[in-house]
């Protein structure tokens, strides 16, 4: 009971102090799970992601995916995710002639679509109630092109310009995603975990670190709550503090 406490107080510890952090968000989803066989199961779910210290919804997706055990220690996973994300508002400056710092260009906040695939295989080896598991997956991502409206600053003054639309191209990213993840069963009700997992594309583009616990209520229902650290690599996110909570149903 003691124990039980203790993961509780230190989940609730973590998400406290991280909601003082500069960049903090929440992760929230819920999915269905139906096993077809002993070895085949069906998935779905929703996601939804706030940023920028929850001011905003940074995206929302829902998925699909299916999952197949090859032996008692490898199973294989593939899917489908339809992304709605946020772009916030970008601009840029350049100074006038009296040596002033103005706006030049602003390009305004939209949501655009993404839809991703990925492929897995997760290696997984149990060493008493301690489970160890190494989940390589491949994943890509394509973005459609969209229209979006561009502010322009044309005088020396920095007034206000004139908007028009401008296109923002399509685009596609292959990633290669490596998770060490390593979980222990408490007892029947709970099971804390601790992860890394590498995104690798042109080189490295983030890392995230995991730490939580599953609470399984019953056969049917549980409840994922933890906290990520995401530090990245590129232009495209900033690094931030996550607090993330899950709830699965199985039927």
């Amino acid at each position: 009971m003691q124990i039980r406490k203790f993961i509780l107080i230190g989940v609730a510890s973590v998400a406290v102090s991280t909601s003082f952090a500069q960049e903090f968000g929440t992760w929230t989803e819920a999915n269905v799970e139906k096993k077809i066989s002993k070895k085949l199961s069906v998935s779905g779910g929703a996601e939804l992601r706030t940023g920028n210290d929850m001011k905003n919804v940074d995206r929302w997706s829902i998925g699909i995916g299916a999952s197949y055990k090859l032996t008692n220690w490898l199973e294989a996973d593939a899917g489908y995710t339809l992304l709605y994300d946020y772009h916030e508002r970008d601009t840029t400056y350049n100074y006038n002639s009296k040596g002033v710092l103005r706006p030049n260009k602003i390009n305004q906040a939209y949501f655009s679509t993404r839809h991703r695939v990925y492929v897995s295989l997760t290696g997984s080896l149990d060493v008493g109630k301690l489970e160890i598991s190494l989940r390589e997956r491949w994943q890509y991502t394509y973005r459609p092109a969209v229209e979006n409206i561009r502010m322009d600053y044309q005088d020396d003054e920095g007034d206000e310009g004139y908007g028009y639309t401008y296109p923002v191209k399509g685009k596609g990213k292959n990633v290669w995603r490596n998770r060490l993840q390593f979980e222990y069963k408490l007892n029947s009700t709970f099971k804390p975990y601790i992860s890394a997992e590498t995104y690798m594309a042109n080189g490295w583009d983030k890392l995230r670190f995991a730490a939580g616990t599953e609470i399984k209520f019953n056969k049917r229902n549980s409840l994922d709550i933890g906290y990520k650290y995401q530090k990245v690599y590129d232009d495209e996110e900033t690094d931030r503090h996550i607090v993330s909570v899950s709830y699965k149903y199985k039927f």
